[in-house]
């Protein structure tokens, strides 16, 4: 383990990497956590070993207050960002979670110091992941990517390119200022009609990254949690027709 000074931030790197053809996937929170519960199912799913973490002052608690977390066991932790590590036969993946997004005054210098480390250790090719907001429910996974990307294989992959707007936070601009680097940036983003979180929309996402960087990995665990979350709106939609119902004929809607 070796710890590395960058300008404020602290970069704690667990074990050595030089990475083969090094491609960093990025899922922080934003709308409907759809990159952020993508990337952590993945990390999750196949057991992946933290390999780095960066904090520092521009990575506060997602109120924006300076302060730490308090884990179960009462640790004390920083809000940082968090590396894991997927080998595969011709690449190394790297996945990049964390609990917060860096302040907005702090986004473009967050994003430099990954890339510094990203480049140093081999790094050629940066993916954001996240969600957009959509009026369907119908899941779609759009793409944007930089001039310089060549697309026909996203496109290859049912894809849909974006017509237009901006992205907010890390998801653009991590891979955009890559791009100004010589690397490989482009989003894959899983639309979303709700703010809240939605799985369906980072299955999505899964099966996306899965198809285009080649490894394999198992959706049950995620649709388990999607049949909860849908038998559980199932049973909210009866009880407030049945309290509708009861208010009709007059009866408190607390009636048995």
């Amino acid at each position: 383990m070796k710890a590395i000074e960058m300008d404020g931030y602290r970069l704690v790197v667990y074990r050595e990497l030089r990475l083969r053809n090094g491609v960093l996937v990025q899922g922080l929170p934003g709308i409907g956590l759809v990159g952020k519960i993508a990337v952590d199912y993945i990390i999750s799913s196949l057991n992946l070993p933290k390999v780095a973490e960066l904090a520092g002052p521009g990575l506060l608690l997602p109120v924006g207050n300076a302060g730490v977390f308090v884990d179960g066991d009462g640790r004390l932790l920083l809000p940082s960002y968090k590396f894991y590590l997927l080998p595969l036969e011709k690449k190394d993946i790297l996945f990049l979670t964390s609990e917060v997004q860096p302040v907005s005054w702090a986004q473009f210098e967050v994003a430099e110091r990954v890339l510094d480390f990203f480049t140093s250790i081999g790094g050629c090719e940066v993916v954001g992941v996240c969600g957009t907001s959509a009026e369907s429910e119908e899941v779609e996974v759009y793409f944007a990517a930089a001039p310089d990307v060549e697309t026909s294989k996203l496109e290859g992959l049912n894809l849909r390119r974006s017509s237009g707007g901006t992205i907010t936070g890390a998801c653009g601009l991590l891979p955009a200022l890559a791009s100004l680097r010589g690397l490989k940036g482009y989003v894959i983003m899983g639309s979303t009609h709700t703010s809240e979180p939605n799985p369906v929309a980072a299955r999505a996402v899964v099966v996306a990254l899965s198809k285009l960087l080649g490894f394999s990995i198992s959706l049950d665990e995620l649709d388990r949690m999607i049949l909860e979350i849908r038998s559980r709106e199932e049973v909210m939609r009866r009880m407030l027709e049945q309290a509708e119902k009861r208010a009709e004929t007059g009866l408190p809607s607390w009636y048995v």
